[in-house]
């Protein structure tokens, strides 16, 4: 049941994407964002995971109208916590689709600014041994981001990525995306 609830949610939710981007209220699009572009990173989230963390998030972006690109994103996560006699080792592998709405936000010629909605799953695991004892256990379920970004090109083809997130893939997120 909460597979499908989520499956909904994202149907509306990108549904709605759709609509409003193509309303006369919304700021235009940007230039450096166009309908059939394919972009694919590689960053760096911090604060990620279900407990926070540092890892390695690999995204892709395709325009499917001039201002409007649906997105997916996969990350790894690992924070450990030590004390005196044992450690806990918490995983998390976030895989996130969802929208980004492109426009021209701060009006530099080579930068391309969005904001955007994402649905997904976590998996992941906790651990912890000491000397007489250990414990694992896997988790998993739904999950959200939201984001605003950019990216400043320094070539037709390769950019630096910024973005401020919540949740699962971090709230920052740094790295580059190439243009296909």
């Amino acid at each position: 049941m909460r597979k499908f609830f989520a499956v909904m949610m994202l149907v509306v939710a990108l549904s709605s994407i759709s609509v409003f981007a193509q309303s006369s209220f919304l700021p235009g699009g940007n230039p450096n964002f166009k309908g059939k572009d394919l972009y694919l990173g590689a960053h760096l989230g911090l604060g990620g995971g279900f407990y926070g963390g540092i890892g390695p998030v690999v995204n892709a972006e395709y325009g499917v109208l001039s201002n409007l690109g649906v997105t997916a994103s996969i990350g790894f996560f690992v924070t450990s916590e030590r004390y005196a006699s044992y450690t806990w080792t918490y995983t998390s592998i976030p895989v996130i689709v969802g929208a980004n709405y492109h426009f021209d936000l701060l009006r530099v010629s080579k930068l391309d600014t969005w904001v955007g909605i994402g649905l997904g799953n976590v998996f992941g695991g906790v651990s912890s041994s000491d000397a007489q004892y250990s414990y694992s256990n896997s988790f998993g379920g739904f999950t959200w981001d939201g984001r605003l970004g950019g990216r400043y090109y320094f070539t037709d083809r390769l950019a630096a990525k910024l973005e401020l997130g919540y949740w699962s893939l971090g709230y920052l997120r740094v790295g580059v995306d190439f243009k296909l």
